[in-house]
């Protein structure tokens, strides 16, 4: 089925838009071989280097595969964009329940798989984590010392792929953090939550350190929840 042509006000935005369109619609499923680039261009009225462009910007996103000798594939229909869009819009309950999912998988990893060098940086991220609690008045320092313990716990876990995407959810954590600790109203969950999702670790035991991390996050949704706080908060 043939694209219909774009008006002559054409923007790279606007190719790029038409191209996101044909994978959102189906017509182009994973693993097929888009149309070639002379075949496209004819068919939205666009010139080639315009076109490639766009091609181009997609194949950046990871919705497109370029194959030498082969052509162009359809290697996602979901852009990255929406992801990052939503974590700059979410409010601070909706990134807590996110971590949830995050750290109870994490925990329960890191139980298993934790080395005598992942537990002495663990320890070390705790201390510093709950000295810096009691200074409401340091915001950036508990945010920063909170968000690192987290993801020591990710690294620990030995899944790569976790990692990276914590990675990208931890620069958002570290700002949710940064809102509620300036938030006198909302009260903290205390040491004793951290420290039980680190011991079970220690230990090896998987099983509760999944339950640890679980009733460690939810203890910051309820206290969140229970103060009447407001939920949003940027990065900024």
């Amino acid at each position: 089925m043939a694209l219909d042509p774009i008006d002559k006000t054409t923007t790279l935005t606007k190719v790029t838009e038409r191209l996101r369109a044909e994978l959102d619609s189906g017509r182009w499923p994973i693993g097929t071989r888009i149309p070639g680039e002379l075949v496209l261009a004819g068919e939205l009225d666009v010139s080639r280097p315009l076109l490639r462009e766009a091609i181009r910007g997609l194949t950046n996103l990871g919705m497109l595969e370029a194959r030498r000798g082969s052509g162009t594939y359809v290697r996602s229909t979901a852009s990255p964009e929406a992801i990052l869009s939503s974590l700059d819009t979410a409010e601070v309950r909706e990134i807590y329940e996110v971590q949830l999912a995050y750290d109870v998988q994490a925990a329960g990893l890191a139980a298993n798989r934790r080395t005598g060098q992942d537990l002495d940086r663990l320890r070390g991220l705790l201390e510093a984590r709950n000295r810096a609690e009691d200074d409401r008045a340091d915001v950036e320092g508990f945010a920063s010392a909170d968000a690192e313990f987290h993801l020591a716990i990710v690294q620990a876990a030995g899944n790569p792929l976790l990692l990276e995407l914590y990675r990208y959810f931890v620069v958002r954590l570290e700002a949710s953090l940064r809102t509620v600790h300036a938030d006198t109203t909302v009260p903290t969950c205390g040491y004793e939550s951290h420290q039980t999702v680190f011991d079970a670790i220690r230990i090896g035991d998987a099983e509760l350190a999944r339950a640890s991390a679980r009733a460690m996050v939810e203890c910051a949704i309820n206290a969140l929840d229970q103060s009447g706080a407001a939920r949003s908060g940027g990065p900024g």
